[in-house]
């Protein structure tokens, strides 16, 4: 990958996302004697997960994870989701961190995180309608998974990874948002996002973590519709004015139209590497691109690059090297130009970004500045490219 010269870990980056605000929590002792501490993957919930019935669908979106609301609710951690688990349940798993003085003091912290899971406003638990509890009184649709603490504020260095295992026939939408736990100069520790197997709509926006989807190889344009009414659509013909009947797959009377997509956004000023596998087959329109202000400036950048057999390049969106326009597989007129599952990629900045991945890899108080840096904003659309489980990626 090339370099570029803005540094993201400059002091105005690192007061823009690292220092403390006025009137965030006190985390306790002062940060000379602090350490950080993560715990191990704990199932906190395990309930059915019945997206589809008889009478249609029954949880039609998910949301999983966000930002601080309400001095509370942020995970602040890794986010990954497996669309590899039996029918009809969802598997919920968290591992706790926080940085404190000793591992005593950090069972302190992690007993006061916990799963919220409500299909409502967030609030404390308590206060919630039983009857929301996506729990306790089964998991319905607009439910959210967050992170609660158990206090006035939560402390600014705590918070959660969490890792969802959802049906592999879930065609329906998923919603993923995490943080960068850097409230320490000595361990930026980015909350990266993992997706399995994806056979769905989802939107992902993470911070300056990267981001890793690989999507089902048996995903179609419109994952919502059956698999007859896409067979219907591949197989479309109509009158070519003279009595007979030719071949229009995809034409928009077709009747199945509901078109999946992948949209994946970090924040303003942030930088994340972005890998989406794609199936080969697919019908996709693509749209990368690294928006930061530095691209249109003289040296090196960040690229934006699709990696698919089958692709046309569109008329415009394609004059730089940070950004792509594209679809693979257009089955041509009747079928509407920019449509198919449609892929959205943006990074809104490229430069360095230091980060630690776990307390093992902690560089020691006082010695930020030798975590490790790498570039990020780079986006890749490929086939075959993410060999490794998410797991594996975010260990």
């Amino acid at each position: 990958m090339k370099r570029v010269h803005k540094d993201l870990t400059s002091a105005a980056f690192v007061l823009a996302f690292s220092a403390p605000l006025f009137g965030c929590p006190s985390d306790g002792p002062s940060t000379d004697d602090r350490l950080p501490y993560r715990d191990e993957w704990q199932t906190v919930a395990d309930v059915d997960f019945v997206h589809t019935s008889a009478d249609g669908i029954e949880i039609g979106t998910i949301s999983i994870g966000g930002r601080l609301t309400n001095d509370n609710f942020a995970n602040r951690g890794d986010v990954i989701v497996n669309f590899d688990g039996p029918a009809n349940k969802i598997l919920i798993e968290m591992r706790r961190f926080t940085q404190t003085t000793s591992q005593d003091a950090a069972d302190i912290d992690f007993e006061n995180l916990s799963l919220w899971a409500f299909n409502s406003s967030l609030g404390r638990p308590q206060d919630q309608d039983p009857e929301d509890d996506c729990v306790a009184s089964g998991w319905q649709s607009s439910c959210e998974i967050r992170v609660y603490y158990d206090g006035l504020s939560q402390l600014s260095r705590a918070g959660a990874d969490l890792r969802v295992t959802l049906p592999p026939d879930y065609r329906y939408e998923l919603s993923v948002e995490t943080e960068d736990n850097v409230a320490d100069d000595d361990y930026f520790n980015r909350g990266d996002v993992c997706i399995s197997n994806l056979f769905a709509t989802a939107d992902v926006t993470p911070q300056s973590g990267n981001v890793w989807v690989s999507m089902n190889p048996n995903t179609t344009p419109t994952p919502t519709c059956s698999d007859e009414e896409i067979a219907r659509c591949e197989n479309w013909t109509n009158d070519d004015g003279m009595g007979n009947d030719v071949p229009a797959p995809w034409d928009p009377t077709c009747g199945c139209i509901n078109h999946g997509s992948l949209d994946i956004g970090n924040r303003d000023s942030s930088a994340s590497n972005i890998t989406v596998d794609v199936p080969t087959a697919l019908w996709a329109s693509i749209r990368a691109e690294n928006t930061g202000e530095m691209q249109s400036s003289a040296g090196d950048h960040c690229e934006a690059v699709v990696e698919l057999p089958n692709v046309e390049y569109d008329a415009t969106g394609n004059d730089f090297p940070w950004q792509v326009s594209a679809a693979s597989n257009y089955p041509g007129e009747p079928a509407v130009s920019g449509a198919g599952y449609f892929v959205k990629l943006e990074s809104s900045e490229c430069g360095p970004v230091a980060h630690t991945d776990s307390p093992d890899e902690f560089v020691g108080l006082g010695n930020g500045d030798e975590q490790e840096s790498e570039e990020r904003g780079n986006i890749r659309i490929c086939n075959g490219c993410i060999t490794q489980s998410c797991d594996e990626l975010i260990p």
